[in-house]
C-alpha cells in the first residue's frame, strides 16, 4: 500500500513539474516556421497582416503581433476622466511598470514616482506633450516590494496643472 501511495505521489510530482512548462504560444488558423541555411529562421500565421520573425542566436526581430516580450495591450483602453486618462501596467508588478497618458490638451508633463506615504522617489519623467497616447516603461526591480504611486502632472500653456495618480503594487 505505501509503495503504491509513494508512487502515485512521485507521479502526481512529475505530471506537475511538466504542467509548469511554458513557452511562447501563438494560436493560429494557419501558418509556417522554416528556418534558413544561415541560422535565421521566420515564422507566420495566417490572419494577422505582416507578421514575421527573425532570429539568429540571442538576435529576434519580429513584426506585428507575434511580439515575444514586453508586449502592452490596451494600456490606454481606458474611459477617459475629464482631463485625460492615465494608467499602469501590470499591477502588480515585479520587474517593469508600463505607464502611460492621454491628455485633452497640450503642454509640459512631469511623471513622477512616491511611496504610499508621499515621499517623492528618485524617478522622474518630464516631457512636452502635444497629442496622442504616450507609453514609457520603467525598471521597478531596486524598489522594495510594497505600495507606490505614479503621478503625472500637465502644466498647460495657460498655467493650469492637471494631475493624475495611479497607485500600484511593487512585488519581489
Amino acid at each position: 500500500m505505501k509503495k503504491a501511495l509513494l508512487a502515485a505521489f512521485v507521479f502526481a510530482g512529475i505530471y506537475a513539474a511538466n504542467a509548469q512548462t511554458l513557452s511562447p504560444t501563438v494560436i493560429a488558423t494557419a501558418g509556417s516556421y522554416s528556418t534558413g541555411s544561415n541560422g535565421y529562421s521566420l515564422s507566420s500565421t495566417v490572419g494577422e497582416p505582416v507578421i514575421t520573425t527573425l532570429t539568429q542566436g540571442s538576435t529576434i526581430l519580429t513584426q506585428g503581433f507575434q511580439q515575444p516580450n514586453d508586449v502592452v495591450n490596451g494600456l490606454l483602453d481606458i474611459e477617459k476622466e475629464a482631463d485625460g486618462a492615465f494608467s499602469v501596467y501590470p499591477n502588480p508588478t515585479s520587474d517593469k511598470l508600463w505607464f502611460g497618458y492621454e491628455f485633452n490638451q497640450t503642454g509640459k508633463v512631469e511623471v513622477s514616482l512616491y511611496d504610499i506615504v508621499g515621499q517623492k522617489l528618485d524617478y522622474t519623467l518630464s516631457e512636452s506633450y502635444a497629442n496622442g497616447k504616450q507609453i514609457h516603461s520603467f525598471d521597478c526591480t531596486s524598489y522594495a516590494a510594497g505600495n507606490y504611486v505614479l503621478s503625472v502632472k500637465l502644466t498647460t500653456s495657460s498655467g493650469k496643472d492637471v494631475v493624475l495618480s495611479k497607485k500600484f503594487q511593487v512585488i519581489n
